[in-house]
Formats: C-alpha cells, structure tokens, sequence
C-alpha cells in the first residue's frame, strides 16, 4: 500500500495518547460527539472502546460518512461488531456529502459491505455510479476488484476503463482488505503517537499590531494595559485578528465570512449564534449544512431566516429538501415542501404521492405538461420520473431529448445513465446518438435558413451544405478529443507502456485524426469566409420574418463573450485544481486558455446556467468534470470546478444564495 494510504488518521485529531487518556468510553458520549457532529471525536472514543468493549455497527455506519481520510474508515470498519453488510445503507441512503472528495470513502464503505456479504444486486448499482467519479488509482483498484468478482457484464462494460487498476494496484487492494479486518489492537498501533489540536482548521491571523503595555488596553476598559488584561490568561484566538474564538462563535458572530464558513469544521460552525449572522454566510452556512445532512442544524438556520423575512428561508428550504430527496428521507421533503411556494413544492408531488395515488399524479403532471409550449414542465416531470419510475423516467428523458425540451441535455443524459445502473442495463442510452443527430440537423436548418444572400460565386444551398459539414467535423473532433482525454488520463506507466509496445497505438491514431480534422475544418471555414464576403459586396435587404438580420451562427450567450478575456481565479477553483488529477487540472488550465483567447470553438461547448442573478456559465473539462466562470468587464472570472455529479447541486446553491 502506498504511504499515504497507511497513515491511519494524519490530518485528523486521533492519536494512541487520545485514545489511551480516553478510558472505556459509554456509548452515550459517542452518541453525543455525533449529536455535535463531530465525527472525530466520536471515532476517537470508538477507538478506545474498541481496546475493551464492542462498538456496534450501527454506531460506526453513523461515524463514517463524517471522516475525511480512507485509512480511518478502514480502522472502523475493523473495530465494528455486527453484520458490517449493513454499510451499505450509508451508501444507498447518499449519508456521505456527495462532493468531489468523497467518492473513494464510499467505495471503501461499499466494498467492506460487499465482502461482508451484501447482495449483489444492490452492490452493483452503487458500484456502476461510484465507477464514474474522481477518486485516486487505490479507490478505482477497489472497485475494477469488486466488479470483476461479481461478473455483472453489464457493469464490466462500465468499469472497463479502469479496469486495468484491479491488476497494478492488487496490493493496494489486499492491504486494504487487511486494514478491515485487522484486531483492534492493530489498528490502535497504526496511530499516530500524538497529534496537535488547532481549532477551526484554519490558519489563524495574528493582529496587525502587537499592544504595548502602556498602550490603552484593547478590551475597551480606558485602563492601561498592563494594569487591565496584560496578566490575564490569554484567549484562544479566531480568524478575525483580536477577537477571541468564544466571541467570534458568540457575540461577535456578526463579523464571519462567508470564507470562514468554508474552512470551519461543521462542529465549530453548529457553536455559532446563528441570530447574529449575516444573511449572506447564514445562506453559505446553510449549503454545507445540508450537504452534511445535519438536519437539525440546518432548520435552526432556515428558521433563523424565516424570522427576519425575504426568500432566502425558502431558497434555503428548496435545496434542502432536494438533499433530503436524494437520501430517501421522504417526510423530511414533505415537511419542507410544505413550507415552500407552490410553483416550487409542486416539483415533489410525484415523489411525496402515496403509491395509490401515484398514477392519478402522473396523469396529472403529464396533462399539465402537454398543455403548454413551454419546456421546463416536461423537463421536471422527467427528472421525477427518474427518481421515482427509472424506467419511466428514461422514456420521459428520450421524448425531452427527441423534442428538444431541455436546457442542459447532457445533465439530463447523464441522470438518465444512472437511472441505467439502477436498472441494471448497459451503458450509453441511445438517446445520445439521437441527441448528437438532432443538434446537428437543428443547426443546419437554422443556419442555412439565415444564409447570405445569393452570389454568382455561391449558393446557398452550397453555404449550408458547408455550414453542416464544418459542424459535423467540429462535433466529430469534440468526441475524438474526449477519447484523446480519456486515453490521456490512463496512468504513466500504462503511457509508456503503450508506446512501446504499440508505436501506432490509439494515442497516436487519434492525435493524427485531431490534426486531419482541423485542417479540414481550416480550409472549410477560409472557403465560407470567402463566400461570405462576397455576400457582404451586395446591397442588403430589409430584414423579414423569414430571413433575419442577426447572425444565427452563434450560442445564446451575451454579447462579448468570444472577446479576448483576462483570466481570474477564485479560490475554489485553486483548490480544486489542487485535487484533481494532474490531467484534469492540466485541461482545466488549457480550457481557461482557450477561452480566453476568445477561440470559437472552445466557446461553442459553453453553456449558460437558468435563473441565475448573474450570467454563469460551464463547459465541459474532459470527461467527468464541468468548470464554472463568468465574463464581465473583460474578466474571465473562473470560479470552481466539480465533478458532473455535483453539477446540479451546485446550480442550486448559487441559485438559493442570490
């Protein structure tokens, strides 16, 4: 096993001294730790009850989804008493936050259940969704190993890219399984000596100026200081210089960021006086709140909201009850849904219908649906289904797909896969071949319907037929360019394994085909350039309804979009970038390039979110990751990136916090 993966829980505040200076903890106080959420500290004391005393399963599944490093759940998992296949439920019910660094905890989780014996057929779904994320090359060994002993053929066509991890990190693998199910006294041993205990998480900031003794004392007093609070034991410090952490939690609550949000851990921030909040880091406080599924802590701040008035409470209320939904917890949705609008609780109904009500329901929402042009409703009802009905909800997503009532079609195909690994079906819904025929086709007929006039030199069939060409070329190299990606991403050694033993291998063959494309696609657009131009020597005429003036040949984004832009990058997107894989974030950096250059087709993979205050806009960085920014005032502002998974929560929040 590689080092990193063998120390047990550097980074978190669980070490032998703690453990030993513990006793035999009641399992009550582990319950407390988690009535805190902390995770931490309730691991600790399990750690130390495990040396005497049982730990049973239902506490350590509690425990899991709040820890952060894989070697530490691994230890859990080992010290637990009981039939450990009821791990699975963590997975099922989404108890980890679903963020980008946290799909290979889950797939710890999933795995240690299925080698306790969880059935097959509700392993393989997890298993097919889990395949797809970010995680590192000992998180896809484990599950490349879970998928070849359960011979699903179905989700071997799934995992068939990373595969090849089960066979060069066998040892991981193995040394995992033996952090499972190693005795307690092992896993003790495997801690660190002692740890050091910071709060916050954070790096603290000293005060600008250091107070001198016959300076007034900063408490305020009119004293000296060194007749006042010079002798008096210091107090902890907060991020804020000169306010101590009981008053930044406290009274001084009304001065924390929304940037303090993100770096506290969640049991310091369930400390704050919420009531003193700023709405701002209220709501921001609230989005992790949720994603944790700390429930009772969340409704403390949605009530906090509701006091003082405005929709944030209801903003706040909508995420949370699609958090909710994506962890089962269907009467936790109906109370939050009983609280919302109802243009938005409507978007429960059919999930929170009683099954004897259900197809009265879905009537229902189909008829509204039908009867008007506008595509959101078809979009929902979808999207319903597919939670609700998998099978349903993909015939749903095709007629969306087939009509082309959809905002995002990729987001939509991409739940329609997962739909797919509930399903058991194989991968790639033909709805994508649909999809790619229908853009195109739509294009074309846009495009040529908006031609230039005639010239004695061009036609216009000629410059649509063009038109059409240049787009299918361009759509054919987005896709050789995702295979390139994906080619790309396979580890080093497997590169040069590849080169040696295949000179003419895939790598190659699709570079050529990239570098074949583009010269085509070079020539193709001189040539309409060409015609064009021409187009532009004769008078124009008055624009019609059946030809107008504004050039089609566009995406519907604002105006100044393709300029040449300064990039500038938020701090999420820096840590993301830090995260990823070096590939990911290697094309990350190469797309933010592009894009600034104002190059046209880089651009033409950009798409802009709905309902949002400000313009945001995402495109696609290789294959399971999207990149969000914006453009103003000559700034490329690129904010974060995340996995596609994450993508629609994402929106969601940056909808809630406007």
């Amino acid at each position: 096993m590689p080092p990193e993966r063998n120390r047990v829980l550097a980074g978190e505040r669980i070490s032998r001294a703690r453990v030993a200076a513990a006793g035999t903890p009641e399992l009550s106080a582990i319950e407390a730790a988690l009535d805190a959420l902390d995770h931490e500290e309730a691991a600790l004391l399990a750690f130390s009850r495990a040396r005497t005393a049982e730990v049973p399963i239902a506490i350590v599944a509690r425990i899991v989804s709040g820890i952060e490093l894989p070697a530490t759940i691994c230890g859990l998992v080992a010290i637990a008493s009981g039939d450990k296949a009821a791990l699975l439920d963590v997975i099922e019910r989404r108890q980890f936050p679903q963020t980008k660094d946290t799909a290979e905890l889950e797939g710890i989780v999933l795995y240690a259940a299925w080698k306790a014996g969880a059935p097959a057929a509700r392993v393989l779904p997890e298993l097919r969704r889990l395949s797809v994320r970010s995680m590192t090359a000992e998180g896809y060994a484990l599950i490349a190993a879970m998928a070849r002993a359960l011979g699903d053929a179905n989700a071997n066509l799934v995992v068939k890219d990373i595969d090849h991890f089960a066979d060069e990190y066998a040892k991981s693998v193995a040394s995992d399984e033996r952090a499972m199910t190693a005795a307690p006294d092992a896993v003790i041993a495997a801690l660190p000596a002692d740890v050091e205990i910071s709060h916050g998480g954070f790096t603290v900031r000293a005060a600008a100026k250091q107070v001198g003794r016959n300076d007034p004392c900063p408490c305020g007093s009119g004293l000296k200081y060194k007749k006042c609070c010079a002798d008096k034991p210091v107090a902890t410090p907060s991020p804020i210089p000169g306010v101590a952490w009981e008053d930044f939690l406290g009274k001084a609550a009304d001065q924390i960021a929304k940037e303090h949000v993100t770096e506290l851990a969640i049991r310091d921030l369930v400390k704050i006086d919420f009531a003193r909040m700023q709405v701002e880091p209220l709501l921001a406080l609230g989005d992790r709140l949720a994603t944790v599924r700390a429930w009772a802590h969340l409704d403390r701040v949605i009530d906090e909201l509701a006091r003082r008035g405005g929709p944030a409470a209801d903003n706040l209320r909508d995420i949370a009850a699609h958090e909710a939904l994506a962890c089962n917890e269907l009467e936790r949705v109906r109370a939050y849904a009983a609280k919302l609008p109802r243009e938005s609780a409507k978007l429960f109904d059919l999930e929170l219908a009683a099954p004897g009500d259900r197809w009265d329901t879905l009537v229902r929402l189909a008829g509204e649906a039908v009867a008007t042009d506008d595509k959101i409703p078809d979009i929902d009802l979808a999207y319903s289904l597919l939670r609700v009905e998998p099978a349903l909800g993909i015939m749903a997503a095709r007629a969306c797909i087939g009509t082309l009532h959809v905002d995002d079609p990729d987001m939509l195909l991409d739940t329609v896969e997962e739909a797919r690994d509930q399903l058991g079906l194989p991968p790639s819904d033909p709805a994508w071949s649909v999809l790619d025929a229908l853009t195109v086709d739509s294009k074309t007929r846009k495009r040529g319907k908006s031609a230039p006039a005639r010239t004695p030199s061009q036609t216009d069939s000629e410059r649509a037929q063009l038109h059409a060409r240049i787009d299918e070329l361009e759509r054919s190299l987005a896709k050789v360019r995702g295979e390139l990606d994906a080619a790309r991403t396979r580890p080093a050694a497997e590169l040069v394994r590849a080169r040696v033993d295949e000179p003419e291998g895939r790598i190659q063959e699709l570079e050529a085909l990239i570098r074949e494309g583009n010269a085509e696609r070079v020539a193709l657009r001189r040539e309409l350039a060409t015609a064009q131009a021409a187009a532009r020597l004769e008078p124009k005429k008055p624009a019609t309804a059946d030809e107008p003036d504004d050039d089609d040949d566009v995406d519907d984004l604002a105006p100044g979009t393709r300029g040449i832009t300064l990039p500038r990058f938020d701090r999420k997107f820096t840590d993301a970038v830090a995260d990823v894989p070096q590939p990911v974030a290697a094309e990350a950096l190469r797309t933010v390039g592009v894009l600034a250059s104002g190059d046209g087709f880089a651009w033409r993979n950009v798409k802009q979110a709905k309902d949002m205050v400000r313009p945001l806009l995402m495109t696609r960085v290789g294959i399971h990751h999207r990149m969000l920014f914006r453009v103003d005032n000559g700034m490329l502002d690129v904010l974060d990136l995340i996995t596609r998974e994450t993508l629609m929560t994402t929106l969601k929040r940056i909808r809630g916090a406007r």
